[in-house]
C-alpha cells in the first residue's frame, strides 16, 4: 500500500487538511443543535374533527366515511385509525416509510379540502397534523395560575407572554391552551319569540346580513374620489341588542326584546390546574436547528423579566422544562467518553510506552471532531444517541491506531530507520485494518437503513459511528504514520515496558503451550466451543425480551378514564381526589391536572387525548430521578388508587422509541357491532386472566345512554314543519349555534344562539323550545317529537375504513410484554371466531415484532456484506468462513453477559448483536491475512499459523481491551437505554476474543491449503 509513504513525503498538505477538519469539527461542537432526543419525522398524519353534539353513529355516518374514502385513495397511505366518540373523531393515517412526508400531507389536506364544503355545519375544529415533534413537543410548558382572575384577563396576560417570547430566535411557536374561548352569547327566550311569532332562522338571518361590511363604492368629487361606507359591521354589543328583528304598525322588536346578548365562554372542554390552582397554559416548541440550552437561557431571561410586571394575584408558573433533562444528559454523555478516553488511554500507556500512546490518543479527539463536522453537515443534531454512539465508537476507532502503531513499532525493533518502519508497518497492515474497518461499517451501515420509526430513533447512532472509523481509518493511513515517523525514539528501545514483558511472556510460556494443544486437539477444542453456544443460548429464555425501555426521567404521567357518559365534572372531581392524595407525597415537586383534554405535549412519543369528557391526565414532576424512590412512589400510588370506584386510573412511564396505543392492544375486526362486542367480552376476559396484564380497557363493556329525539314524521309535515328546522332548532338551543364571527375592539369573537340556562341543561328545557312551520307558525318542539332513551355505543373504532374495536391493557412488567403476548395469542386462536371475523395484534407487540423483524433481516444483510467484503479480500470463500467464526463465539459471550447482569434482550441489544458481527470479526482478520502474508513468504502453514497468534495475540488483546474499556463508562451507567446494548458489546467481546485466539488457528489449519492463492 502507497498511501503511507505518499502521506509521509507530503506531511505539510495532510497536516494542513486534518488542522481544517479539527477547526471546522470544534466549530460544529460548538454550534451544532442540541436536543434531548432526535427530531423524528415520521409519516403519521392526524385528522381531529370536533362536532359537538354529535352522536358516535352521526359522526361516523356525515365526517369520518366520507374523509375515510378519500383519504383510502391516496397513494402510499397503508394503514387508517380511527376513533369515534360524541362530538369527536380522530382519524389517524400511517403511510409508507421512505416516501416524501411533507407531499403525503398536502395530499391529505387537499383531498379533505375537496370535500368540506360537504361537510355537516357546526363542525368548530378540523385540524389536519403532520407528527413532527418540533411542532408538537413543548420545550416550555408555562402554567398562567390565578384563583381570582377571570380567564378574560389571564389570557390577555398569556398573550402579552406570548408577544415577548416570539421575538426569541429559534422558537418556533408559542401557544396558548385550555384557556375557554370568550364568545357572544346569544340567549333567546323561544317562548317570547313564539308570542310574537319570531322564528330561529328570522333571528339568524337578520344578525348575519346586519354583520356584513359591503363597500359601497366611490364618487368622484372634481378631483377629489370619496370611498363611500355603508352600515358596516357590528362594533359592540349594544349595537347588537338594538338589532330590530321585527316591526308591524304598532311596535318594533329589538333582540334585546326576546334575548340577552353579553360576553361569555364556551361550555368548558378543557379544564387546567398547576398545582391546584386554576391556570391556562402557554407552550413553548422549538425550531429545528435550535440549541435548546442557548434556547432556554434566553427564555428564562424573558421570564423573569415578565414576571417582575405580573400582579400579586397571579403566578407564572414553569409546569415543564426540557433544558435541565438534556444538558444533564448530554453533560452525562461527555462524561462518559471523557472517562472512556482516559481509561482507553491509560491501558495504551501501560502496554506501549507513552509516545506511542499520546499519537493514539491525539487521533480520538481527531477522529471525534472530524465525524462531528460530519454529522453536522448531514443535519443531524447532538443528543443522546448521537453522543452515546461517540462513546461505543471510542474503543473502535483506536483499533486501527494500535494495530498500526504496534506494526511500526515491531519493524523498528528489527532495525528498521523511524521512515522505514513507519512506511513498512503502515502498509503491511493497510489493506487488513481498510478490511476490518469495512466490516464493521457495513455491521452497523444496515441499522440507518431501518425504515421504521425505531429506525428514524436510531439513526444517528450507525451513522456517527460509522463517521468516527472513516475518519480514524484515514488517520491512521495518513496522520499516525507522520508523527510516528517523528515523534517515536530513534534506535533500539533500551527498555521494554513491564506489562509488554509479562504479556510476551503469557505469550511465550501460557499461550504458546494453550495454542499447541488446541491445534492438536482441535476437534475436542471445537466442540466445547460449539457446546459453550449451546449452553449460552439455552440461557436466552430467563434473559427475556423487551423493546425499548423506559426514559428513566423523574416524571410521570396519571391516565383518569371514566364510563363514557361521564361528563367533565364528574372527571373533574376524580381529578381532584389525585390532587389530594399528590399533596401529601414528599417526592413530588409540582403536578398539573388536565380535565377533558390530555395534558400538552411534552416528550415526543407521548401523544395526549384530544376533547374527551371522561379523559383526564395529571404531569407529575418529581424532585430527581431516583429510581428507588420513583418506583416506590409509584407503587404507592398505585396500591392508593387501585380501589377508586368508577374510575380507571392507570399509571404510565415515559418509555423510549416510536409511540403505540398501549403495550397490550387487540383490535376486533368484523362487520357487525354487537357481534364485535360479544368478542370484546370475551377477550377482556383472557386479559383479565393473564397474569401481569392490568388496566384492560374495552370501550364496548359499558353502554352509554343517550337521549334520542324521535321525530313524528307524519305530523311534521302535516304541521309543515321541515326535519331540518328540528335540527338546527334543537342544535341552537342546547349546543349553541355560531352563526356569525364579529371583531370588537380588535378581537375575534364567535357569535352564539342558544337557550338561557341558568346551571346545567336539564330534560325540562325541551319543554322550551319552539319550532316554526313553513308558514311561519311556531311551536312546541314537543307537539312534532317526543324524548327516548337510547343505549348507544361510546365509541365506535374503524381500523382501514373496516369496524373494529381495540381492546387495551398495561403491564406489571414492561420487560415481559412479549412473554404476556405469548400466553394471550394461544386463548385467541382457540377461540371460535365467527365468520368474518378476526383479530389484529397492535400496540407495544406489533411494534416489537416488526421491528425485531427488520433487525433481523438487517443482520442477515450485514452478515451477506461482510462475507461478500471478505471474499473480495481473500479471494477465498473458506477464508470467510474461518473469520465469520468469531461471530457465533461473541453471542456466547453477549448471552451470558445479560444474564448475569439482569437485562433483557431489549431492542438496543439487538443492535449490539447486530454491531457485534463486524467488530469481532476484525481481530480474525489480523490474524488470518497476517498468516497468510507469512505462508506467501515461504513459511510453512503450522509455523505460521503460530507464529501469527502470537505475533498478533497482542494487538488483539489490546485492541479488544481498549474497546471494552472505552464502553465500560456508558454500560455501567445502569441506564435502561444503554447498558444493556454494552452488556451484549462487552460479553461478546469478550468471549470472542478468548475463543478466536483458538479456534481460528484450528480451523485455519483445517480449511486452508499450504498456499494461498
Amino acid at each position: 500500500m502507497k498511501l503511507p509513504q505518499l502521506a509521509i513525503k507530503n506531511y505539510l498538505f495532510v497536516l494542513t487538511t486534518i488542522a481544517l477538519a479539527v477547526f471546522l469539527g470544534i466549530r460544529s461542537f460548538n454550534t451544532m443543535p442540541r436536543s434531548e432526543d432526535p427530531f423524528l419525522n415520521l409519516p403519521n398524519y392526524t385528522v381531529v374533527v370536533v362536532y359537538p353534539g354529535a352522536s358516535p353513529e352521526d359522526m361516523e355516518e356525515l365526517i369520518v366515511d366520507p374523509i375515510e374514502e378519500v383519504i383510502g385513495e391516496i397513494d402510499d397511505v397503508t394503514e387508517i385509525k380511527t376513533e369515534i366518540a360524541d362530538g369527536l373523531a380522530v382519524i389517524k393515517v400511517e403511510v409508507e416509510f421512505g416516501v416524501n412526508y411533507d407531499d403525503s400531507y398536502d395530499d391529505i389536506v387537499s383531498e379533505i379540502d375537496k370535500i368540506r364544503p360537504t361537510l355537516p355545519d357546526g363542525i368548530i375544529q378540523l385540524d389536519i397534523d403532520q407528527f413532527k415533534p418540533e411542532d408538537r413537543v413543548a420545550v416550555n410548558q408555562f402554567a398562567l395560575v390565578s384563583e381570582t382572575v377571570p380567564y378574560n384577563i389571564l389570557n390577555d396576560i398569556a398573550e402579552d407572554f406570548e408577544d415577548e417570547l416570539e421575538t426569541i430566535d429559534y422558537i418556533k411557536k408559542v401557544e396558548i391552551e385550555a384557556n375557554p374561548e370568550e364568545e357572544i352569547r346569544i340567549t333567546l327566550d323561544f317562548q317570547k319569540m313564539s308570542n310574537l311569532d319570531i322564528n330561529l332562522g328570522m333571528v339568524i338571518n337578520i344578525l348575519q346580513s346586519n354583520n356584513l361590511n359591503i363597500p359601497g363604492g366611490n364618487i368622484k368629487a372634481g378631483n377629489i374620489g370619496f370611498n363611500i361606507k355603508t352600515s358596516g359591521n357590528y362594533e359592540s354589543l349594544e349595537e347588537i341588542r338594538n338589532t330590530a328583528i321585527y316591526s308591524d304598525e304598532n311596535q318594533i322588536v329589538y333582540l334585546r326584546d326576546i334575548a340577552e346578548v353579553n360576553f361569555d365562554y364556551e361550555e368548558s372542554r378543557w379544564i387546567a390546574r398547576h398545582n391546584g390552582k386554576k391556570a391556562i397554559y402557554i407552550n413553548v416548541t422549538q425550531k429545528r436547528g435550535g440549541n435548546i440550552i442557548k434556547l432556554a437561557e434566553e427564555i428564562n431571561k424573558t421570564t423573569t423579566a415578565f414576571k417582575q410586571n405580573l400582579p400579586n394575584t397571579i403566578a407564572l408558573e414553569t409546569a415543564f422544562e426540557q433544558a435541565p433533562a438534556v444538558a444533564l444528559r448530554i453533560n452525562d454523555f461527555i462524561l462518559n467518553l471523557v472517562q472512556g478516553i482516559l481509561l482507553v488511554g491509560i491501558i495504551i500507556l501501560i502496554f506501549l510506552g507513552w509516545r506511542s500512546s499520546l499519537i493514539i490518543m491525539v487521533v480520538i479527539p481527531l477522529s471525534i471532531l472530524i465525524a462531528l463536522t460530519v454529522l453536522d453537515l448531514s443535519g443531524y443534531a447532538l443528543q443522546q444517541i448521537s453522543i452515546a454512539a461517540l462513546v461505543i465508537a471510542l474503543g473502535l476507532l483506536v483499533d486501527n491506531g494500535i494495530v498500526v502503531i504496534e506494526n511500526i513499532v515491531r519493524f523498528k525493533r528489527e532495525g528498521f530507520s523511524l521512515m522505514e518502519a513507519a512506511a513498512k508497518g503502515t502498509s503491511e497492515v493497510g489493506y487488513a485494518i481498510i478490511s476490518s474497518t469495512l466490516t464493521t461499517i457495513l455491521s452497523f451501515a444496515p441499522l440507518a437503513l431501518l425504515e421504521s420509526g425505531p429506525g428514524e430513533f436510531l439513526r444517528t447512532l450507525p451513522l456517527t459511528v460509522i463517521f468516527v472509523l472513516l475518519a480514524s481509518l484515514v488517520l491512521a493511513l495518513t496522520f499516525t504514520p507522520i508523527i510516528a515517523s517523528r515523534l517515536l525514539k530513534k534506535g533500539k528501545e533500551k527498555k521494554t515496558p513491564l506489562v509488554t514483558k509479562k504479556l510476551n511472556y503469557f505469550v511465550e510460556k501460557h499461550y504458546s503451550r494453550l495454542l499447541n494443544f488446541a491445534l492438536r486437539k482441535g476437534t475436542l477444542v471445537v466442540l466445547a466451543s460449539f457446546g459453550f453456544l449451546i449452553a449460552s443460548a439455552a440461557l436466552f429464555p430467563s434473559i427475556g425480551i423487551s423493546f425499548f425501555p423506559t426514559a428513566d426521567k423523574p416524571m410521570l404521567l396519571i391516565d383518569v378514564n371514566h364510563p363514557y357518559s361521564s361528563n367533565i365534572d364528574h372527571t373533574d372531581k376524580t381529578l381532584r381526589y389525585i390532587e389530594s392524595v399528590l399533596d401529601t407525597t414528599g417526592y413530588v415537586k409540582n403536578y398539573t391536572v388536565n380535565a377533558g383534554h390530555g395534558n400538552p405535549q411534552v416528550y415526543y412519543n407521548r401523544i395526549p387525548e384530544e376533547y374527551k369528557t371522561y379523559h383526564g391526565e395529571v404531569l407529575v414532576n418529581f424532585e430527581e430521578w431516583n429510581p428507588k424512590k420513583f418506583y416506590a412512589t409509584l407503587q404507592s400510588l398505585r396500591e392508593r388508587f387501585a380501589s377508586y370506584p368508577d374510575a380507571q386510573i392507570s399509571f404510565r412511564e415515559l418509555k423510549n422509541g416510536a409511540p403505540f396505543a398501549a403495550p397490550i392492544e387487540i383490535l376486533l375486526i368484523g362487520e357487525e357491532i354487537d357481534t364485535l362486542k360479544s368478542i370484546a367480552y370475551e377477550v377482556e376476559r383472557i386479559l383479565k386472566q393473564t397474569e401481569g396484564v392490568m388496566d384492560v380497557d374495552n370501550p364496548l363493556s359499558v353502554a352509554k345512554t343517550d337521549i334520542s329525539i324521535e321525530i313524528n314524521r307524519d305530523k311534521a309535515a302535516l304541521l309543515n314543519v321541515p326535519l331540518i328546522t328540528i335540527d338546527q332548532t334543537v342544535r341552537a338551543s342546547l349546543n349553541g349555534l355560531t352563526i356569525d364571527n364579529l371583531q370588537i375592539d380588535k378581537d375575534n369573537y364567535p357569535l352564539v344562539i342558544r337557550m338561557p340556562f341558568n346551571e346545567k341543561q336539564v330534560l325540562e328545557d325541551f319543554d322550551r323550545i319552539f319550532v316554526t312551520s313553513s308558514t311561519g307558525a311556531t311551536l312546541p318542539l314537543k307537539q312534532v317529537a317526543s324524548l327516548r332513551f337510547k343505549q348507544n355505543y361510546a365509541t365506535l373504532n374503524h381500523f382501514n375504513t373496516n369496524l373494529n374495536t381495540a381492546v387495551t391493557a398495561n403491564v406489571s412488567d414492561p420487560d415481559k410484554t412479549k412473554d404476556y403476548m405469548e400466553a394471550i395469542i394461544p386463548k385467541l386462536d382457540a377461540y371460535k371466531w365467527p365468520k368474518g371475523y378476526r383479530y389484529y395484534l397492535g400496540g407495544e407487540y406489533e411494534s416489537q415484532s416488526e421491528s425485531f423483524g427488520d433487525l433481523g433481516l438487517l443482520l442477515g444483510i450485514a452478515l451477506i456484506l461482510i462475507f461478500a467484503v471478505l471474499v473480495l479480500q481473500f479471494r477465498s470463500v473458506t477464508q470467510p468462513l474461518i473469520i465469520f467464526s468469531a461471530i457465533p463465539l461473541a453471542f456466547s459471550g453477549s448471552f451470558i453477559a445479560l444474564f448475569l447482569t439482569g437485562w433483557s434482550f431489549s431492542f438496543f441489544a439487538f443492535v449490539g448483536f447486530i454491531s457485534l458481527q463486524g467488530i469481532v470479526v476484525n481481530n480474525s482478520i489480523i490474524l488470518v491475512d497476517y498468516t497468510n502474508q507469512l505462508i506467501s513468504e515461504g513459511m510453512e502453514k503450522m509455523e505460521a499459523i503460530k507464529l501469527a497468534a502470537k505475533t498478533r495475540f497482542t494487538p488483539i488483546v489490546l485492541t479488544s481491551l481498549t474497546t471494552i474499556l472505552g464502553l465500560m463508562p456508558l454500560t455501567f451507567s445502569g441506564t435502561t437505554l444503554w447498558s444493556p446494548l454494552g452488556w451484549t458489546l462487552i460479553g461478546g467481546m469478550i468471549s470472542s476474543t478468548i475463543l478466536t485466539l483458538l479456534v481460528v488457528p484450528i480451523l485455519y489449519k483445517w480449511l486452508t491449503k499450504n498456499k494461498t492463492n
